[in-house]
């Protein structure tokens, strides 16, 4: 509450109500962490940035998202990772991939980069995780090049 006094004598009590906290002015929309969840399923981090902001959504200080926002506010509603829901949907690693094909990691990068190998990005370093080999595994074959082994 106030209490003004005006010219002439007279006085006046208003009451306002009581302003938000700091914390509160600057949270993030119910909407938009309901929303970098949904995006979740598809996209990496840096792309969702980029969603939200074509959107128009904005932050709680009304700045348009960023790949570190995006990261904070995942870390802070405790929304679950990318890479683990990629993982729960039975992606493999690198590392996986690679046994599972019996050839190195970079040959798995490269037949990826080439198109005979499937997988998802991840995050905004390029990482990949890949879709499990099917019946029809691609094999080494030394001397041919990448374009002849791409599947038809």
């Amino acid at each position: 509450t106030a209490c003004l006094r005006l010219r002439g004598g007279q006085a006046c009590t208003l009451k306002l109500p009581a302003p938000k906290p700091a914390w509160a002015t600057r949270q993030t929309p119910p909407g938009v962490v309901t929303a970098i969840d949904d995006l979740l399923n598809a996209h990496p981090i840096d792309e969702i940035a980029a969603i939200l902001n074509s959107r128009g959504l904005t932050s709680g200080e009304e700045r348009p998202y960023t790949r570190l926002m995006v990261d904070r506010v995942i870390r802070g509603y405790q929304l679950r990772p990318r890479r683990d829901r990629l993982r729960d949907a039975g992606l493999l690693t690198i590392t996986e991939m690679a046994t599972a094909l019996g050839v190195s990691k970079t040959t798995v990068k490269d037949w990826y980069h080439a198109g005979i190998v499937s997988g998802q990005r991840y995050n905004h370093k390029g990482e990949v995780l890949y879709q499990p080999p099917g019946p029809n595994p691609p094999a080494l074959h030394q001397g041919r090049r990448h374009e002849a082994l791409r599947p038809a």
